[in-house]
């Protein structure tokens, strides 16, 4: 009897050994198929406003130009590049608002890199959110993003700051589209969104009051609207 029991435990050992052959490769693929990864493509569309008659310094952090959003959730995983397009749609706006934006290496460098610069802006990307149809109970996807806009004196004393958020919804049905298409598409309505609204609210904002000409917080504003 006791030789018998002896030799069980190695004869559970050798069905172990195929059996795991089997099964890591598949829960390893399995897990890869929850994984949603897409950068954000978000398209601006060109604001039609008067230039704000004033040079300004734009400084992107690199934590802001170069973000991902990765998060878990229902035994999935998310990574959102967002950096690349919200950089892009930010420079792309003070560009058409201003009669003239300098990227700048920091926010107390307006002063040392060009004079006629007034003020430097930096964005600061405050949350990215998203729900899905799980968390819906419907077969929409939304993503919000809230922004914060720090704006500086030419050599680095903090001014004020506005906050402003995007928001975005696409179904996951619209179109045959399947859950990565529908929630990157809800991603850059969002970021579009927020683009609209800092081309046509930002104007008479706290944080550009101080840079304007007495005769230019009127100006006319007009924007191509965030449509689908």
């Amino acid at each position: 009897m006791e030789p018998m029991s002896r030799r069980q435990p190695r004869a559970r050992g050798t069905a172990r050994g195929p059996w795991r052959r089997v099964v890591l490769p598949l829960l390893a693929l399995l897990s890869a198929c929850g994984t949603t990864e897409f950068e954000a493509k978000p398209v601006i569309p060109q604001p039609l406003i008067t230039r704000i008659p004033v040079v300004v310094g734009v400084y992107i952090p690199a934590e802001f130009r170069e973000k991902v959003h990765r998060e878990k959730r229902d035994g999935s995983e998310y990574a959102i590049a967002v950096g690349k397009g919200q950089a892009d749609g930010f420079v792309r706006l003070l560009d058409a608002m201003f009669a003239r934006t300098v990227a700048v290496p920091s926010v107390d460098a307006g002063a040392s890199t060009d004079p006629e610069i007034r003020g430097v802006f930096e964005p600061v990307l405050e949350e990215f959110a998203f729900i899905t149809p799980a968390d819906s109970g419907s077969d929409l996807y939304a993503v919000s993003v809230k922004y914060r806009i720090n704006g500086y004196s030419p050599t680095g004393q903090l001014v004020e700051s506005w906050t402003f958020t995007g928001y975005g919804t696409q179904s996951s049905s619209a179109l045959g589209s399947g859950r990565k298409e529908a929630l990157q598409q809800a991603t850059a309505l969002a970021l579009r969104d927020a683009g609209a609204k800092l081309a046509t609210e930002f104007r008479e904002q706290a944080v550009v009051r101080g840079l304007l000409p007495a005769d230019a917080g009127q100006a006319p504003v007009e924007v191509v609207p965030p449509g689908p």
